[in-house]
């Protein structure tokens, strides 16, 4: 596992908001800035902290508009995935029916690719795609 904090994540993600969620064994970060949503998951994770920074993020008034990208690092996530948690999670994301959004996933094997498969049934106004690292989802975003 990674040995990112809160405070390093902020650093990353200069001039955004950031929302954590901890709990032993994983942890959950989300910067918000405007066109950007930044996620990074890691270790095992119940799925009600992925929901709960979404949701914090909404209630500040953050995800009211439908024109962001997102960078999701999941690479250092070892938990499961729940699958049930995907309605949820597009319940408070913004939708991009603008359709110029896109999602990059940062994944560690073929896996969890089928993440892609399935947001882009959920977001199909939104251009999803996995990578291996964070350099190339930056670059496939036009955020380098």
């Amino acid at each position: 596992m990674s040995e990112l904090t809160a405070a390093t994540f902020a650093q990353k993600n200069p001039g955004a908001t950031v929302f954590a969620h901890h709990e032993s064994g994983g942890a959950i970060m989300l910067a918000v800035s405007p066109h950007r949503l930044v996620f990074h998951i890691e270790g095992t994770l119940s799925s009600e902290h992925i929901i709960g920074v979404l949701q914090e993020a909404r209630a500040d008034g953050l995800l009211e508009k439908d024109d962001f990208s997102a960078l999701v690092n999941m690479k250092d996530f070892t938990g499961v995935i729940d699958w049930k948690i995907i309605p949820q999670i597009s319940e408070v994301m913004p939708k991009g029916s603008n359709h110029e959004n896109r999602n990059a996933y940062v994944v560690r094997n073929v896996f969890f690719d089928i993440l892609t498969k399935v947001n882009a049934v959920r977001f199909p106004d939104t251009k999803h795609q996995t990578f291996r690292t964070e350099e190339d989802a930056r670059a496939w975003l036009g955020w380098d």
